[in-house]
């Protein structure tokens, strides 16, 4: 298309981050499609098997140096946080808004702001702490605590959250000196492995529909993950962050319209506290320089 090849590069950066949130939020209502059906470990243990399929061209082209790596110890790390990404954060989507795991989700910037203190040392300045601090609030207040504690869902969103924030930790120590199909190829790896018993001992025979459902998980996630990466390389960071906004409207108008979901005053009033500080540390981090901590290769 003659138009796309003209549009400015911010444009078109737009469209293709735009375009990741529609097929995110489509993997996101399979998965919730599925319900408790079949056991959540063997859903993704067939999807991870799909996203392996679809990145095959890449592990072949890099053969045999995607295979090195100076790091098995923390590329095993990364693998962990993954799957306990996976497991908190679609457990919690199963029992909960798809409105609210998305809000939930955002406070991975915030904890990565931390990490990057502690683990990679490096300085954040008193407007970010801020930021990060608000970004708190509003999880407090989506969190909704009170004299019967903590929801635990949305507890578990959080905990999701935090291993997220260890694999961006994780994926920027890696970057360094990896290369990316070697960073994919090891947490295929580290996935396949740790969801294949748990697979074979709770295995339930989907049907045609739930078939479809896990190749739709699948391909979307695929599909989305490529098309971020994509937005990122072609728009610049601080005009892509505000349209984190987006996401949590798209992740809410499939909530209503295929689940009728509708998150409360108190779920949106927290968003908008932890999607903004969200939004602001991103915008400090690509006017420095740094990468995007919302963003890793691939979860």
């Amino acid at each position: 298309m003659l138009w796309w090849g003209g549009a400015p590069d911010n444009l078109r950066g737009s469209i293709l981050m735009i375009a990741s949130f529609f097929l995110f939020g489509a993997m996101m209502a399979g998965i919730k499609a599925i319900g408790t059906d079949l056991p959540l470990v063997q859903v993704l243990f067939i999807r991870q098997i799909i996203v392996t399929i679809l990145l095959l061209p890449l592990f072949i082209r890099g053969f045999p140096a995607a295979l090195r790596t100076r790091y098995p110890g923390l590329q095993l790390v990364r693998g962990v946080f993954s799957l306990g990404a996976m497991l908190c954060g679609f457990t919690a989507l199963l029992h909960i808004p798809l409105a609210d795991v998305t809000a939930l989700g955002f406070a991975k910037v915030l904890f990565v702001t931390i990490g990057a203190v502690i683990v990679l040392h490096e300085k954040v300045g008193t407007r970010r702490w801020i930021a990060t601090a608000i970004g708190f609030v509003g999880v407090l207040i989506m969190l909704r605590p009170s004299g019967d504690g903590i929801g635990y869902y949305y507890l578990l969103t959080l905990i999701g959250a935090l291993f997220g924030a260890g694999i961006t930790i994780t994926v920027r120590v890696l970057a360094k000196s990896e290369r990316t199909e070697t960073i994919l190829f090891y947490q295929a790896v580290c996935l396949i492995l740790a969801l294949a018993v748990p697979t074979l001992l709770w295995w339930v025979q989907p049907d045609m529909r739930q078939w479809a459902l896990i190749a739709l998980v699948g391909i979307t996630g695929t599909g989305g993950q490529y098309l971020i990466t994509r937005a990122h390389q072609t728009g610049q960071a601080s005009a892509l962050a505000p349209l984190e906004f987006v996401r949590l409207l798209i992740a809410t108008a499939i909530g209503f319209f295929i689940f009728a979901e509708l998150p409360d005053s108190t779920t949106f009033a927290g968003a908008a506290l932890v999607v903004g500080a969200t939004v602001y540390t991103m915008h400090r981090n690509s006017a420095r320089g740094k990468p995007n901590p919302a963003i890793p290769p691939s979860q």
